[in-house]
């Protein structure tokens, strides 16, 4: 599979900040779920622009730190242009590779971007790699709605599960849906 042809196109990148999508998602409200806290550090994998990434700002606050990787310099150039805070750390990054040292993120939190690299153990080696607790966020193959990538292009969550278990995340289940995406969380116990 060619990964780069999954991936969000950045002219499009207004639909990743606008009104609807904040509504529909209101991040600091979702992130609300997960023990991320002061003085963590998550890595932001596919940032975009930072729909995610200041929310995440927020929670870590000033003592900790979000590395906000992307492939693309207009997605990067994007967030830079809405100040982020000095806890942010822009990253340009290809993934399936992390530019991260070993162990140095608490959580690696990936929203709608796994569907777009291949190959998914590679990535999730590299997740592991630099981190033991993954949050991965994306989009049901069998959704209600239009909105998202191809269906073609889309991961069943069973399929993320297996290969977290298989790459060292012995601790991987779905722990949320609605209509259209899904959320699996994961951890290394070992």
């Amino acid at each position: 599979m060619n990964s780069e042809a999954h991936r969000f196109d950045p002219v499009h990148l207004d639909r990743l900040l606008s009104p609807q999508r904040q509504a529909r998602w209101a991040p600091q409200d979702f992130l609300k779920r997960f023990e991320i806290g002061a003085g963590q550090r998550v890595a932001d994998l596919g940032c975009g622009p930072g729909f995610w990434t200041l929310p995440l700002a927020e929670k870590v606050g000033a003592a900790g730190t979000v590395f906000a990787l992307d492939v693309s310099q207009d997605m990067l150039n994007a967030l830079a242009s809405r100040q982020p805070p000095p806890a942010v750390q822009l990253l340009r990054s290809e993934l399936p590779a992390i530019n991260l040292p070993d162990n140095s993120a608490d959580w690696l939190w990936a929203a709608f971007v796994l569907h777009e690299v291949a190959p998914l153990d590679v990535q999730v080696r590299e997740m592991r790699r630099v981190g033991k607790r993954a949050l991965i966020l994306d989009w049901r193959p069998d959704a209600q709605g239009e909105a998202g990538p191809p269906r073609s292009h889309r991961l069943w969550p069973r399929e993320i599960i297996d290969v977290l278990r298989a790459n060292g995340f012995d601790q991987a289940r779905q722990t949320w849906q609605d209509d259209d995406n899904y959320l699996i969380e994961a951890s290394a116990t070992a």
